[in-house]
């Protein structure tokens, strides 16, 4: 942990994730050392702690602007998540999912079969998942997906 107390630590990450999921966004570094009153170099530093030795963000390479904060993309992705007016954007199927889940929300995904590009839809309504003729298929281990995390 180092330099910080864990009180900073859990504040920033909640931070992080109250901004992806109520405003569909990454915060920008900017906003982060505003918010909590850090230096440009203090904050990438606590974000290269969240990312290297708490796997709980991941940074755009070379950067201290947020690519993940799983289940949430920053960057647009093949896994648009729809709800309620909102946009959020899945980095992969799983984490599409993932994000209705985490907020308990109905909405769609939509994305393209990987096999023969046509368009694939799922809803979810009250936690399930509504039939779809599909087959979701992960080609790398979760045991192995923090290995690479943007390219698994």
């Amino acid at each position: 942990m180092g330099e910080w107390k864990r009180d900073i630590i859990d504040q920033v990450r909640l931070f992080v994730y109250r901004t992806f999921a109520e405003e569909a966004r990454a915060p920008s570094p900017l906003e982060m050392c505003d918010r909590f009153g850090m230096a440009p170099e203090e904050l990438g530093r606590l974000l290269s702690h969240l990312e290297a030795e708490e796997n709980a963000i991941v940074l755009l390479p070379d950067s201290p602007y947020l690519w993940m904060a799983e289940p949430f993309s920053a960057l647009p992705t093949a896994f648009p998540v729809r709800s309620g007016g909102q946009n959020w954007f899945g980095n992969c199927i799983w984490d599409a999912f993932a994000i209705l889940g985490l907020l308990h929300r109905d909405g769609e995904i939509e994305t393209l079969s990987p096999i023969d590009n046509r368009p694939l839809r799922f809803r979810v309504r009250e936690g399930r998942l509504e039939p779809v003729q599909a087959v979701i298929h992960f080609a790398v281990p979760a045991r192995d997906w923090w290995k690479s995390i943007g390219f698994s």
